[in-house]
């Protein structure tokens, strides 16, 4: 799941890693019982905010400088069963990118493997477990491509909030009701910046590196207008500077495998 998805808008929003903000290891909290204190949590409340959207903005420029990448992620996330219970699943994410449009992933489950090949001119889909692969033609940046799969095909990129924060597709400042700073924390040895996010459907979490590299490396996500409240958690491990000279971003069939077309999204519904 992306925040992009849950609520249609969203798209996060930025402590410098390298910290013209400090982020204090044990968050300043007041009970306010008088005018004085009420004006200091105010202030408090505001300059969270305001620190939490720039931490975003310069993780999301840091992000946007990048020329390639891999990274992996492990994911968590809720599966609400027609009774109502949740069950936990998860998955496992490997991206291999050169920026601004050459794109290979792999997004796998117990249950099955989906493979998304993109070399800047066509775009393929693949179940290797099932031998189906569908593709079309799109000349465009990754971003546009996610963009356009999702609106004409409801096809999801994996992780695609990473190829959308900080582009003009991105309206999370606007979609964002409340940021708070919680503190300094630690995601597989690594230190980072840890803040707290609400908006009109979710609650979300983020914890950025803090050592001048602002990469994600967890986001939590919850559901708020699902009755279960599902989370969705995933924790990003980085290479900012891979050889992908080997990396192939055009799909070839095997044999056997078997072309199938994309269904359009029906937008009249």
């Amino acid at each position: 799941m992306t925040l992009k998805n849950a609520i249609s808008v969203l798209i996060l929003a930025g402590v410098t890693a390298s910290c013209s903000t400090v982020v204090t290891d044990k968050p300043v909290t007041y009970t306010p019982d008088s005018d004085s204190q009420n004006k200091r949590v105010a202030a408090k409340t505001v300059d969270e905010y305001a620190t939490a959207i720039q931490a975003m903005d310069e993780m999301s420029s840091y992000l946007r400088s990048l020329k390639k990448f891999t990274v992996t992620a492990d994911v968590s996330f809720d599966e609400v069963l027609d009774n109502g219970q949740k069950v936990l699943l998860d998955k496992l994410v490997d991206i291999r990118v050169e920026m601004p449009s050459k794109l290979w992933a792999k997004s796998s489950t117990y249950y099955n493997e989906k493979e998304f090949y993109f070399n800047g001119e066509t775009f393929t889909l693949y179940t290797p477990n099932l031998g189906y692969f569908a593709s079309f033609d799109m000349p465009a940046t990754i971003g546009q491509l996610a963009i356009k799969a999702n609106q004409k095909y409801a096809i999801e990129i994996p992780i695609v909030d990473l190829f959308l924060w900080g582009t003009a597709a991105d309206s999370s400042v606007t979609a964002v009701e409340e940021a708070r700073i919680i503190g300094v924390d630690n995601v597989n040895g690594v230190s980072c910046n840890h803040f707290a996010f609400r908006a009109a459907e979710i609650d979300w979490q983020i914890c950025i590196q803090r050592d001048g590299t602002p990469l994600p490396l967890k986001l939590v996500i919850t559901e708020k207008n699902v009755a279960t409240q599902p989370q969705h958690i995933t924790i990003l491990t980085w290479n900012t500077s891979p050889d992908l000279n080997a990396q192939n971003y055009t799909f070839t069939p095997h044999d056997g495998d078997q072309e199938i077309s994309f269904s359009k999204v029906n937008t009249d519904k």
